[in-house]
């Protein structure tokens, strides 16, 4: 094996000092368009022989693994997988555990690599941080060049787990909370519709020019999760960040819906406030055919006047045109009504403002409503999870995908056998060097032995 490791290096040392030993000047352009592949195959090359050596090693540790009951069933069984330096092609063995009467490819399980896996888990990583921004088919392209499934794409994305922003180590103090909370709705792959709740949690928006941006975001979303358990990832949060009595208030901004009223009940501190763009939206569809009663209405609204907002509302009524007209605003008088608490509290205290609809279109409706497509439940409620979790900070890593098979552990003694081939590599790149070949004990002979070994003596 040392002897195809060699073959290995010297090729690649041999292509590259090739290149640049042309009698040209060669632009950064060329020098990444060519050593990138060349690069990347040297990696490659070295991998397989990497875990071929690693299944020897296995193999040739015939005590240790007939203590834990496995046998050889058979050799040279190949596996393909594509990994970020490009498609990898090795041999392993296959084993038979005669106390589990079970089969396995230890290799496979001791370096993390499970079972009909086309993928390693740095590129599934990859391509499911792609594909929570476009659609799976293009993630493929973009991560493996089209190599993989859109199906496989998928599969990695549902198997996504522990979506959850870590807690502060310390615990930060606010006076005022906000939150806003909206729903998104997303056709599924039956042709219904679908509802995507979104809760978005922060301490308040600080202007950058006309664009304000909120200050220390977290959202929190899913699809066929219960509402109360939302909720109890709401209030969690909070609990987990914030120093609770500090909290003086948290305004709960929404368009009044029975899911969001639902938090009240979870956040003992919350005031639900209805939000200016859903008040507004209202106000607009009821005053169209009456738009003079129109700036009575905002005033009437925004002062806390709940007789003179009445008033309006009765004479609505009783100006209509016809039946269909009656019965919308009489409806709009009832939606008034049941949350004329989260109206008037905008004349008795500074809410703040709201930015319900600007959160449900970025996390939610750029990647799951703003295109024609059909989504299935599960799928649904994973892209979900994963874009509130990346808007919060997130980072997805290897350790949040399912990992479905037991490792193999390998004893430090055979890693050891493993990473003496590779030094040894190293040490004959030395051996043209004519003065360490012969051991002639001169004043260089030290330094150059040192080098040789991997140390300095200087």
């Amino acid at each position: 094996m040392i002897n195809i490791l060699q073959q290995i290096v010297e090729k690649f040392i041999s292509e590259v000092t090739g290149f640049f030993g042309q009698d040209k000047v060669l632009t950064l352009e060329e020098i990444q368009t060519t050593l990138t592949p060349i690069s990347q195959n040297f990696v490659l090359n070295m991998t397989k022989a990497y875990l071929e050596l690693l299944d020897q090693a296995i193999v040739e540790d015939k005590k240790g693994r007939t203590k834990k009951g496995f046998v050889i069933e058979r050799r040279d069984d190949k596996r393909d997988v594509y990994l970020q330096f490009g498609h990898l092609s090795f041999k392993r063995t296959y084993f038979f555990n005669k106390r589990d009467e079970d089969y396995a490819y230890l290799l496979d399980q001791a370096v993390g690599l499970e079972g009909y896996n086309r993928v390693s888990n740095t590129v599934a990583v990859q391509l499911v941080e792609h594909a929570s921004e476009s659609s799976y088919g293009e993630s493929s392209r973009h991560i493996t060049g089209g190599e993989i499934s859109r199906q496989t794409v998928m599969n990695k994305l549902r198997r996504l787990e522990n979506l959850t922003i870590p807690a502060p180590s310390v615990k930060r103090k606010a006076k005022v909370l906000y939150i806003n909370a909206d729903e998104d709705h997303v056709s599924l792959q039956d042709g219904k519709k679908a509802m995507v709740p979104l809760i978005s949690i922060h301490e308040g928006i600080k202007r950058r020019g006309k664009r304000g941006q909120c200050i220390n975001p977290h959202y929190i979303s899913s699809h066929g999760k219960p509402i109360e358990e939302l909720w109890l990832d709401a209030a969690r949060y909070i609990h987990d960040t914030y120093e609770e009595d500090e909290i003086e208030v948290i305004y709960l901004f929404g368009d009044g819906h029975f899911w969001i009223k639902e938090g009240l009940k979870w956040l003992p501190k919350a005031k639900f406030v209805l939000d200016r763009y859903h008040l507004n939206k209202v106000i607009l569809e009821v005053t169209s055919k009456q738009p003079e009663k129109r700036p009575s209405l905002h005033a009437a609204f925004y002062s806390g006047d709940w007789q003179a907002s009445a008033q309006l509302i009765q004479q609505l009524k009783q100006d209509a045109k016809d039946d269909s007209d009656k019965k919308r605003i009489q409806e709009f008088g009832r939606y008034v009504k049941n949350n004329w608490a989260g109206i008037a509290i905008y004349s008795r205290e500074d809410c703040g403002g709201s930015c319900t609809e600007a959160h449900v279109s970025h996390i939610l409706s750029k990647r799951l409503s703003s295109r024609p497509m059909g989504w299935s439940r599960e799928g649904l409620r994973v892209m979900a999870e994963l874009r509130a979790f990346k808007s919060s900070g997130g980072k997805i890593e290897p350790k949040h995908l399912k990992q479905t098979e037991p490792a193999y552990t390998l004893e430090k003694r055979l890693v050891g056998r493993v990473s003496r081939e590779f030094k040894a590599v190293v040490r004959e790149q030395f051996n043209n060097v004519t003065i360490l070949r012969h051991g002639k004990v001169v004043p260089a002979f030290e330094c150059l032995r040192g080098l040789q070994n991997g140390h300095f003596p200087f």
